[in-house]
């Protein structure tokens, strides 16, 4: 029976490489007979895991996403927020009343036993954040307060001294968003996300497949030597119009002989331009990725789905489920994917909140976290559905926190921030790192409380890295040239 096991093994192995050499149109016919013979065979990959980089673009204000609960710190908060908002007498103010964290919202660092809120909506989305504030005190979620972009640790002093040790471009959208998809302060093609899969991809069975699929078009994050994410969107795959695509597809009156003679095309040898030949394998690779993975979303017996449900008109609740789908059918043992590590990118936009952010309507920062925890919420309930929540684990990145102090509508660009992370693998419940004095121009903040991080955004993905099998010191290294100059790199929070 292992000599069996292990046969199957590798013919399927030998398929991936076919695919990826883009001669899999002979095999397609096998394919379909390879998963009747499978299907007697139940459960799912061995070992499997995954991570879900959620992306919060513009800068998210996460420190009215985090905020301290207890009377003393809560009152250092709201006096650099500019006061409490209150519509009448305060519209400029940036802070939330104490009295709106109610016991849904509160949470206990049950490191420090200190004690903090999450956002809690507003009279419109009265829900807030109250879903990933349930899933941390089942200590599967935890905080990363005052996480950003470092070169090195940097003291106030030397921020002002020595501008040659600051992350380049500091405030920049699109320069801070690619070193938080680097993990790394120097230029490079690659993201950090990629690197690791090139690492741990050699035992998923199906190499043709990228084991990094993007929901959110392309990305840095997930580029690596050897890798390049595969892109689909919320709703799946979109075939060629009124061509034969797969068994379940008609492609038209004609859609079989356009088919064909689109094979013919792409098999053409008289050729000899190597552009024309490099599209013609990458054409080929699509469609019959196309046909791999599209006939396993859409099978007739509905396995390619979730039963949870997921919220209505929200984009990231939409990427999420997808994730889930693919999630479901990479990990099943009798599927023709059979990943063992995959990484995911998602990604929702409306957070650069220079005016508005403490609107009530669906464009405010209220609204927008009360979107992401229900999101994530419904994403931790299908993953319990499909018995992968020990195996998957969901991280936000953003390009850095906001000014404590309000521009009079909203809040500007500024650098450390608050992230979390959610998993069955979290050690959670608690807060890693040091959450900040508020107080405006202290220590360790500037004028307006843009916050200098106490920690890298090296140190949480090294941590994320080695929970994905990246253990080698070597590999760390390479992947987080800068990890070195950082005091630990594994920050505890994964088991």
């Amino acid at each position: 029976m292992k000599q069996k096991e292990q046969a199957r093994r590798q013919f399927l192995k030998n398929l991936g490489v076919t695919l990826c050499a883009g001669g899999a149109s002979a095999m397609l016919p096998q394919l379909k007979l390879m998963g009747s013979a499978l299907a007697a065979q139940t459960g799912t990959v061995a070992g499997y895991r995954a991570l879900v980089c959620v992306y919060l673009a513009g800068g998210n204000d996460s420190w009215n996403m985090l905020l301290p609960y207890d009377t003393a710190r809560h009152s250092v908060y709201a006096a650099a927020r500019s006061g409490i908002y209150n519509a009448t007498t305060n519209a400029g103010g940036l802070g939330i009343d104490r009295a709106a964290l109610t016991s849904q919202f509160q949470i206990t660092d049950s490191a420090t036993g200190a004690l903090y809120a999450v956002n809690p909506g507003n009279a419109t989305y009265p829900g807030g954040m109250s879903d990933l504030a349930t899933i941390y005190r089942a200590n599967k979620l935890a905080f990363l307060p005052n996480i950003g972009t470092l070169i090195r640790p940097i003291t106030k002093t030397e921020y002002n001294a020595s501008p040659a040790l600051r992350p380049p471009q500091l405030y920049s959208h699109n320069d801070q968003e690619n070193l938080w998809h680097l993990a790394r302060t120097t230029a490079t093609n690659t993201g950090w996300g990629g690197l690791v899969a090139d690492r741990v991809r050699l035992d998923n069975l199906n190499q043709a497949l990228s084991p990094c699929i993007s929901m959110a078009g392309s990305n840095r994050f997930e580029v690596g030597e050897s890798t390049f994410p595969y892109q689909m969107s919320s709703n799946g795959l979109t075939g060629l119009s009124n061509i034969y695509n797969a068994a379940n597809s008609t492609g038209g009156t004609y859609g079989s002989q356009r088919a064909g003679a689109l094979d013919l095309l792409l098999s053409d040898t008289t050729n000899t331009s190597p552009l024309t030949k490099e599209y013609g394998r990458t054409f080929k690779r699509g469609r019959d990725l196309y046909d791999l993975v599209n006939s396993s979303l859409t099978a007739a017996d509905n396995s390619g789905n979730v039963t949870t449900v997921f919220p209505s008109g929200n984009s990231l609740a939409d990427q999420l489920k997808m994730v889930a789908r693919m999630i479901k059918i990479s990990r099943e043992s009798s599927g023709q994917i059979q990943h063992k590590r995959q990484i995911f990118y998602v990604r929702v936009g409306g957070f650069d909140l220079h005016d508005g952010l403490m609107a009530t309507n669906q464009n405010g920062h209220g609204a927008l976290l009360n979107r992401v925890s229900q999101a994530l919420g419904a994403f931790w309930t299908a993953l319990g559905e499909l018995g992968a929540q020990n195996e998957v684990t969901a991280f936000t990145m953003s390009e850095f926190a906001r000014t404590l102090s309000s521009n009079g509508n909203g809040s500007d660009h500024a650098w450390g921030g608050v992230q979390f992370v959610m998993g069955g693998a979290v050690n959670g419940g608690r807060l890693y790192g040091t959450f900040p004095d508020q107080t405006l121009n202290n220590a360790i903040s500037f004028s307006r409380g843009q916050t200098i991080p106490s920690t890298s955004v090296d140190q949480m993905a090294a941590t994320l890295a080695r929970w994905m099998g990246v253990t080698s010191n070597t590999d760390l290294a390479t992947i987080f040239p800068n990890l070195i100059n950082f005091p630990t790199s594994n920050l505890g929070f994964m088991a």
